[in-house]
């Protein structure tokens, strides 16, 4: 319980240990919300987050899952019945990038860029969503791209599988509504590790969004933080376009 009365709330942040993870992560625990960090990588960096998290006052727990397993995803959301006893936000953020062309786009680059990024979603959403309806109240955020709506050379997997989350958000948000609100936020180029996957080196300009620069990760953490808040409760199925302008919805 919170100083007001209110149950404090627990989110599960997918591949929340690094990069837009990370930044929203912390910006959860600064807001005195529980945190679930999900991570697929490095230990230490998975832990030193968890220590981040945890000076702001909150409960924070790691867990070691790959979000493209099912089995794995079920076994992190027993991890949260019993460590928290009830998830209040799901943000799927986890995911990866890699630049190849179609040409050279093999079964194998297709199946784990959309297991990671689409598959995933779904596991978590579904696990998500069978709790919140339970308890008649929930939110589940999806961090998407603007790259699902205008596309990105040699990206075709990747832009794919944010097309597809993109889709899934409006779905769910129908089918799920009034009890669990489903948003996302589609970010623009940002200072991240997916980015400097694709690029060699981080570069400070982007030519596609009308500001010519990259978004911060604290930057995309806020938005994601606005619709996990109870200042958003009036948005449900909606994508929020935190990318300079690069794309123009509405």
């Amino acid at each position: 319980m919170t100083s007001n009365g209110k149950q404090q709330k627990t989110a599960l942040i997918t591949g929340g240990s690094r990069g837009i993870g990370k930044a929203i992560t912390l910006e959860f625990a600064k807001s005195g919300i529980h945190v679930m960090i999900n991570y697929y990588g490095d230990d230490k960096e998975a832990a030193d987050v968890k220590r981040q998290a945890e000076s702001y006052g909150v409960r924070a727990e790691v867990f070691h899952a790959d979000v493209s397993d099912s089995a794995q995803v079920k076994e992190m959301f027993a991890a949260i019945d019993e460590q928290f006893g009830r998830l209040d936000i799901l943000v799927n953020n986890a995911g990866i990038a890699q630049a190849v062309k179609i040409t050279e786009m093999t079964d194998e680059h297709w199946d784990r860029m959309l297991k990671i990024h689409l598959y995933g979603a779904f596991y978590t959403s579904r696990e998500a969503a069978t709790r919140m309806l339970a308890q008649k109240e929930g939110k589940i955020i999806n961090v998407t791209s603007d790259l699902a709506n205008q596309g990105g050379a040699e990206l075709a997997h990747y832009s794919a599988a944010k097309g597809g989350i993109t889709s899934m958000t409006k779905s769910l948000a129908k089918e799920l509504a009034p009890y669990v609100l489903v948003n996302a936020v589609a970010p623009g180029g940002t200072f991240s590790d997916i980015r400097s996957s694709l690029e060699e080196g981080e570069h400070k300009h982007d030519s596609r969004n009308l500001l010519g620069r990259l978004a911060f990760p604290q930057e995309i953490a806020r938005s994601v933080m606005f619709l996990a808040s109870d200042d958003a409760n009036i948005y449900t199925g909606q994508v929020l376009g935190a990318n300079g302008g690069s794309v123009m919805n509405g």
